[in-house]
């Protein structure tokens, strides 16, 4: 089990984005992203002992996001963070307490 973050260790920020699909004229749809909120949050990658952790959740998870928590976040988001993108492979919601949520991710290319 992971600590809650401090509120001096919630300094990058991230945005969660939600999907939206559109039609393409063709009978189909196609995925779009649409900004649904924008908070402080430690971002961490994982690593060594951390990484065999996050393996049974996903083989793909590269990082872990702590964030205050937020009822509206959900898998089929995904996170910008700078210019990348991080899509959410699991939500926990640490100590089942409301307060806050580690996410295990992986950087998409």
């Amino acid at each position: 089990m992971t600590r809650e973050p401090t509120a001096g260790e919630l300094r990058q920020r991230i945005t969660f984005q939600q999907p939206v699909k559109a039609e393409d004229g063709y009978g189909g749809h196609i995925v779009t992203w649409a900004n649904l909120v924008a908070v402080w949050a430690k971002v961490e990658p994982i690593s060594g002992r951390e990484f065999f952790y996050a393996h049974q959740i996903s083989v793909e998870v590269t990082h872990r996001v702590k964030v205050r928590y937020l009822i509206t976040i959900n898998e089929s988001m995904r996170i910008m963070y700078g210019g990348r993108i991080l899509e959410i492979e699991s939500i926990i919601d640490m100590d089942e307490r409301h307060k806050f949520l580690e996410i295990f991710c992986k950087e998409s290319k």
